[in-house]
């Protein structure tokens, strides 16, 4: 039989090109950001101040109120028990020290981008009461609401990590009701405990006090504020990857497209069809092996290797046993692919958290028997094209199929992607690896194009020894 030649490495060159410029542009993204709290005088930012001028204490209780205003600014009530007494008596003795210890207590978050002015630090009813001013906080947003954006990440400098303060509690502006908020929620005001795991945001919005439809007000607010933030993150995450994936299968087709038509170029189907489980075999067995001393928890590797590795067994097998690749269909291959996707996919989402990196490969097992699927639906186009027994001519199922992938991708990727999230520390890394993992798909869909094709072929190849 006539040697196959591989399909030219353009289409996978490009893909490889494209992987290096996202981690060329990566690489800003990578800065581990500062870890603070959204009242950094409350708790750590106050212990580190207080050290530094001689006073050895830490904060036995906390709370902060935020009085929002109508010009944008807000200002901050942090009342701090110091665990230490004699630490309180020397800051009520001497308003010198209590004013250099409030200053220095603001930490990162103050020093990148939100003008902050100190109005008073003093010693009240057992207390360090710090008051200040932080400036341009609020913004307009839509339907006649504001926006307090104090509680977002900056990627590179700052990440939030919890409120600070034991109980923190936000006042709205005069005239004003919270319209949408975190923690209790009540007319003007709104008071939590704990800042919510939120990778942006949470918001604060604002809408006037007899506003019809508050709630969704603030949820127009927000999505307002969020458009480009997921905008971004839909490109990088869902569109990119899915991109080069389906333009890579576009590829394969052209590039192996030429054989389909000649038998004679083709492998024999139980060849091809051997090596390919053969070859899934391999690859669980590996994942098996390097997995082993973390057995039995199941890891995001091995649910990746293994899921594949079995897909890959269940196309070789069924191409090569003449009985089972007759009972094979364009829909069958794709509901089968479906299914070992969902199924993966829930999986990783139950053990290892529906956004992680591996819960989203997983859903990259579809594209498996859908490459199997794509060559299958181009033989039969061939066939009927040249008076065989096949569907309508001009490779109409084919490209049906490569856009419903399409679409499936990118709705795919979407619905386990974050969206939402503003950014942090290796952001980028998540959609450069699904990027390189469609790379190798492609890669990996070059066989199971052609083992699609022969799936068609003439039983009597399989005697033959083709």
């Amino acid at each position: 039989m006539p040697s196959v030649r591989p399909p030219p490495p353009a289409p996978a060159a490009a893909a490889v090109a494209l992987v290096l410029l996202a981690a060329a542009l990566a690489v800003p993204a990578a800065a581990s950001p500062a870890s603070v709290s959204a009242c950094p005088p409350c708790d750590g930012g106050f212990t580190t101040a207080a050290g530094a001028h001689g006073l050895d204490t830490d904060v036995a209780e906390s709370a902060a109120t935020v009085r929002v205003h109508r010009n944008g600014s807000a200002t901050w009530t942090a009342r701090v028990v110091p665990t230490n007494g004699s630490a309180l008596d020397r800051l009520a003795a001497n308003a010198t020290l209590a004013r250099r210890v409030a200053g220095d207590s603001f930490g990162v978050r103050y020093g990148d981008g939100v003008d902050h002015d100190l109005l008073a630090a003093d010693v009240r009813d057992g207390a360090f009461v710090i008051r200040y001013r932080t400036l341009d906080v609020v913004r307009s947003g839509p339907l006649d609401t504001h926006v307090l954006t104090y509680f977002r990440d900056s990627p590179g400098a700052y990440v939030y990590t919890d409120l600070g303060a034991d109980r923190l509690t936000v006042v709205a502006p005069e005239g004003s009701a919270v319209a949408r908020g975190f923690g209790e929620v009540g007319q003007r005001r709104m008071t939590a405990t704990a800042l919510p795991e939120a990778r942006d945001g949470p918001f604060v919005v604002f809408a006037r006090a007899d506003a019809v439809a508050p709630g969704t007000r603030g949820a127009v607010a927000v999505l307002d504020a969020l458009g480009g933030v997921i905008l971004r993150n839909l490109a990088l995450f869902a569109l990119l990857p899915s991109a080069v994936l389906v333009g890579g299968l576009a590829g394969v087709r052209r590039a192996v497209g030429s054989r389909v038509g000649d038998p004679g170029r083709l492998p024999a189907p139980a060849r091809l069809g051997a090596t390919v489980a053969g070859a899934g075999a391999l690859l669980a067995l590996w994942t098996l092996s390097a997995e082993a001393d973390r057995l039995p928890s199941v890891t995001g590797n091995l649910l990746v290797g293994g899921v594949a590795g079995a897909v890959l067994i269940g196309l070789g097998v069924a191409v090569a046993v003449p009985r089972i690749r007759r009972a094979l269909t364009v829909g069958r291959l794709l509901v089968t692919g479906g299914t070992a996707a969902l199924a993966a996919a829930v999986a990783a989402g139950a053990t290892l958290g529906a956004s992680g990196l591996h819960a989203t490969l997983t859903l990259g097992v579809a594209v498996l028997p859908a490459a199997v699927a794509l060559g299958r639906a181009d033989a039969r186009t061939t066939a009927a094209a040249t008076g065989g027994d096949g569907d309508a001519p001009g490779g109409a199922t084919g490209t049906r199929l490569l856009a419903g992938l399409a679409v499936a991708a990118v709705a795919a990727l979407a619905a386990v992607a974050p969206l939402r999230a503003l950014g942090g520390t290796l952001f980028l890394l998540v959609p450069l690896l699904t990027t390189v993992a469609a790379v190798g798909t492609v890669v990996a869909a070059v066989p199971l194009y052609l083992l699609g094709v022969v799936s068609c072929a003439d039983p009597t190849r399989d005697s033959a020894g083709q």
